[in-house]
This record gives structure tokens, C-alpha cells and sequence, in this order.
């Protein structure tokens, strides 16, 4: 199977490992990258025969909807086109696109296992085979499928994002240091990581996309993006990918 992946750090280079894994023939593009290849044509006919394309892009809806666009302008009408439902809906995405009964959102969060589970969402639009084949790829790739209703977010990085988010209110408040409000969450509830410190490695411009996402589809405080997360982002200081978060990381990702 031919797959094409575009979107930004770290998903798409979790996604292509799980692609490359079960065999799959794998190109991988950066949001920037893509559209520059797109302009210059260099990659229309390639782009063209590929069976499933992945959009991994959730900071922001503008990009996100010029990329979608490039994908759907390029791809073959019968390609299935899986749309990443963090920040926008599935039917937001669906609705960009001539060929909207194609697109099935999906929901992952870092850290991607070699195994696991990942959220389907079908959009308004969606057809039942586009939805039969989202599964089917994705067991091919050794993850189970949830099929959930369709909304920014899903379910995981909803909550997810939501504990994150108070979090962060919770440290702009001077309720606890960074290291004191992870240790309290993954000691005292279990938690597999720190709100904070998997706020780093989601990357908080994406938690900022997918607060922003939510807050624009209920208008509810509750999911109103903390000033400080989204002045971390507009300080460039958007979690591991770039060494600088919560926390700071060495080249090789390895927390200083």
C-alpha cells in the first residue's frame, strides 16, 4: 500500500514508523515542505497513485485547511484521506475538500506505541466504506479502532488537554512548581506522565490548537486556553520538538 503522510513533529514521525513497520510504501512531509513540493509539481504524479493519506497538522486551522486542500487537490478521487480530529472536526475538514465522503478523522496523542488504540470519527459527510477502510488500515498497523462521535478533540486529547490546560492555570498561579505538580499527578493518581511534561511531548502549540478548537465549538470557560499556555507558544517555546517547554531538552530529547 502507498501512504502519504503530512502534517508536523513528532506525530508524523511516530505515524511513519508505524506505516514503514507494516510495510507500507511511506513518504512523510512537514506541513511547509508539502505545499513547496505541491507548488513546484514535482510530486502531483506520485502524490496521485497513493491509497491512504494521513493530515497531521493541529496548531493551526488556517494551515490545516490550506493543507487539506493541497492534499485533496492532488490525491486520486478514491484515496482515503484520514484527517487528525484534534483541533477541527472531521466534518470541518470534510467540508474543505470536493470529495468529502472520503475523509474519517482520527485521534492519536505522543507517545505513539508500536500497538495500541486509536479514535475514529466519522464526519457528517463520511461515507461507510471510507470508515470501513479507516479501520482496516489501522489494524494493519496493529492499532484497535474506537469509533467516537465527531468534535474537536475526541476523547482523549479532550481530557487530556483539559487536565493539561488547568495545569498550567495551576502553575501561572504559583500553586506549585512544574516538577511538583507533574510528581503530585503521576504519584497520586497514576497518571503515566505529567500534565506538564506531556504537554512537551504533544507539544503545546497542539494542546493550544485543540483548547482553541474546543473553546470556538462550545464557547465554554471551561475550555478557554490558559493565558500562559498561549504565551509559551507565541514564545516559540512549544515543548520538546524545539528543546524548550515546561521543561528543556538536549538534541537528542533527553530532558536537561
Amino acid at each position: 500500500m502507498r501512504v502519504v503522510i503530512a502534517g508536523e513533529l513528532p506525530l508524523i514521525q511516530d505515524v511513519s514508523q508505524l506505516c514503514v513497520n507494516a510495510g507500507h510504501d511511506t513518504n512523510v512531509f512537514l506541513v511547509e515542505d508539502f505545499l513547496g513540493a505541491i507548488e513546484s509539481g514535482y510530486v502531483l504524479d506520485e502524490i496521485g497513485a497513493v491509497d491512504v493519506a494521513l493530515e497531521l497538522h493541529n496548531e493551526s486551522a488556517a494551515a490545516k485547511q490550506e493543507l487539506i486542500l493541497a492534499l485533496d487537490n492532488a490525491l486520486s478521487p478514491d484515496c482515503l484521506l484520514l484527517t487528525s480530529a484534534l483541533a477541527t472536526s472531521a466534518t470541518q475538514a470534510a467540508a474543505w475538500t470536493r470529495y468529502p465522503e472520503r475523509v474519517v478523522g482520527f485521534g492519536l496523542l505522543p507517545p505513539v506505541a508500536p500497538t495500541g488504540m486509536v479514535e475514529l470519527a466519522s464526519a457528517l459527510q463520511s461515507s461507510e466504506s471510507a470508515l470501513a477502510r479507516a479501520k482496516a488500515f489501522w489494524a494493519g498497523l496493529q492499532y484497535e479502532s474506537v469509533v467516537v462521535a465527531d468534535g474537536p478533540g475526541l476523547v482523549r486529547a479532550r481530557l487530556v488537554c483539559c487536565i493539561i490546560n488547568e495545569a498550567v492555570s495551576a502553575l501561572m498561579e504559583g500553586v506549585a512548581a512544574p516538577e511538583d505538580i507533574d510528581r503530585a499527578m503521576r504519584l497520586g493518581t497514576n497518571y503515566p506522565f505529567g500534565p506538564l511534561e506531556w504537554a512537551d511531548m504533544i507539544g503545546l502549540d497542539t494542546v493550544l490548537g485543540v483548547m482553541t478548537g474546543l473553546f470556538e465549538e462550545w464557547g465554554d470557560d471551561r475550555y478557554r486556553p490558559a493565558p500562559w499556555l498561549r504565551r509559551m507558544v507565541i514564545a516559540g517555546m512549544s515543548g520538546k520538538k524545539v528543546g524548550r517547554g515546561f521543561y528543556r531538552y538536549d538534541e537528542t530529547g533527553n530532558r536537561l
